[in-house]
């Protein structure tokens, strides 16, 4: 406590300053898998500074996103509000002007605020609630990172949503130095494991990689500038990996994400949690971390409970939605701890993969072998329709969804519940579906010749 004089011989005690305020820096990930890094598990992709952050902070293991598709996930996160609230909900549509992002009570509470890299929902709506927004510099979408760290206002808090390309589609050899190798790889068993697919997941590797590098020269500076222990750092995704049976859908290899936050202020070294976490939490934690109130528009929950204590619960399912990407799709999922339910409206349309996805080696490999007669059932999901109206797997003894439990009779009141709580979940949300209306195929899903796409407009109107 500081102590001041009145020069008269009398002392009075001064109030001590007052803390500053945190900082933020998220890092996103643009087709990230969930565990396509050291904190989750895999074995020889190159990420020591992805490693570093969740050895300083909290690991997420059950942390999921709204949506597989870039711009209804990544509005979902700026705004804390679910895809088909936001007016976003499907890929490449413009913000609603009534849109609120996080950014904007911030900004009143004196935060200077930036995007800088990949931005993807379209419009000035959105734009205008950041001070600055900067796109490019770099094939990985980072280039401008650092100049921006370093250029900031000094004397305001700051929120910085730092977006990469990487890993993204199209992948080049020798991206990153030294490159991996296809024996380097984790072929997940709902793919093929080829020599193809092996050296494309390679190629996909090196591009994390090369995210990695400049998260770490990120940490540096803001650790050079002294503020690194005053930031709130989360890394996250907005989508699983760009292969199929991956991205776009509602299986865990869509919407899971990695998730890892840094923050000694509350945060445990070394700690990680077993707690449900959804992408649409993140808002209201920033909000909450800032001493701010949640907005009237949030759908989601704050994680700083979590974030103090990893037993702390705040959700007990997570919610995501399949919308047009590409192709067209009508599909919900709802996770709980152990089970993963999926229904779909639009059963009679197949499960083919983006067209990014589907320009890569891993697709043309899987579309030889299913014309040879060489994919087994388990790896030709993708090809079949009708496809099935629900979906049900137990994620603890099935980690990659390959046995689908609906129609168990051992499983009908698990699917009761599911089926209660994602009905539960459209009404509070005014989530409305019609299936007849949703936006057709933008590519013909056998060439992916581009097709002329219209926009849904139940969709464009965000149903807010």
């Amino acid at each position: 406590m500081a102590i001041l004089s009145l020069g008269t011989g009398a002392v009075l005690a001064a109030d001590p300053p007052p803390s500053p305020k945190p900082n933020f820096v998220i890092f996103i990930a643009d087709d990230m898998g969930w565990d396509d890094s050291g904190p989750y598990g895999n074995p020889t992709i190159r990420t020591p500074n992805i490693d570093r952050l969740a050895r300083d902070g909290m690991r997420f293991d059950h942390a999921w996103l709204t949506a597989s598709s870039c711009s209804p996930s990544r509005a979902s996160i700026l705004t804390g509000r679910y895809p088909h609230s936001t007016g976003c909900g499907e890929l490449h549509l413009p913000w609603p002007e009534d849109a609120v992002l996080m950014t904007t009570p911030l900004r009143e509470a004196g935060y200077w605020t930036a995007s800088v890299g990949k931005w993807h929902p379209k419009g000035e709506a959105g734009i205008r609630q950041f001070d600055l927004v900067e796109e490019g510099g770099h094939p990985g979408g980072t280039g401008k990172w650092l100049e921006v760290l370093r250029n900031r206002p000094k004397d305001n808090p700051f929120f910085l949503w730092l977006a990469a390309h990487d890993p993204h589609r199209p992948y080049a050899p020798n991206t990153f130095d030294p490159p991996h190798s296809p024996d380097d790889v984790v072929v997940p068993p709902y793919l093929p494991d080829t020599l193809e697919v092996r050296q494309d997941l390679a190629m996909y590797y090196d591009e994390i990689a090369r995210l990695d590098s400049v998260i770490g020269r990120a940490l540096g500076e803001l650790e050079a500038q002294g503020v690194l222990e005053n930031t709130f750092v989360l890394l996250l995704s907005d989508n699983g990996r760009p292969f199929p049976r991956d991205k776009t859908t509602v299986y865990d290899s869509g919407v899971r994400t990695p998730f890892i936050v840094r923050y000694p202020e509350i945060v445990q070294p070394g700690s990680h949690t077993a707690s449900l976490a959804s992408a649409v939490d993140v808002a209201p934690t920033v909000l909450e971390v800032a001493g701010l109130a949640p907005l009237p528009t949030f759908q989601g929950k704050s994680l700083a409970p979590i974030l103090r204590d990893p037993k702390a619960v705040v959700r007990t399912h997570a919610f995501a939605e399949r919308n047009w990407h590409d192709l067209a799709g009508c599909e919900r999922g709802i996770r709980s701890e152990q089970f993963n339910y999926i229904r779909n409206w639009r059963p009679d349309l197949s499960g083919s993969p983006p067209a990014d996805a589907a320009r890569g080696p891993t697709w043309q490999a899987m579309i030889k072998l299913h014309e040879a007669g060489k994919l087994p059932p388990h790896q030709a999901t993708c090809f079949v329709t009708p496809r099935p109206k629900e979906e049900l797997y137990d994620t603890q003894k099935d980690p990659f969804a390959l046995n689908n439990l609906a129609g168990d009779p051992a499983y009908e009141p698990v699917m009761q519940q599911m089926r209660a709580a994602l009905d539960e979940w459209q009404r509070e949300t005014k989530d409305i579906i019609d299936p007849q209306n949703i936006t057709p195929d933008g590519f013909d899903r056998n060439t992916y010749k581009k097709l002329i796409k219209t926009s849904n407009p139940s969709l464009t109107k965000g149903g807010r």
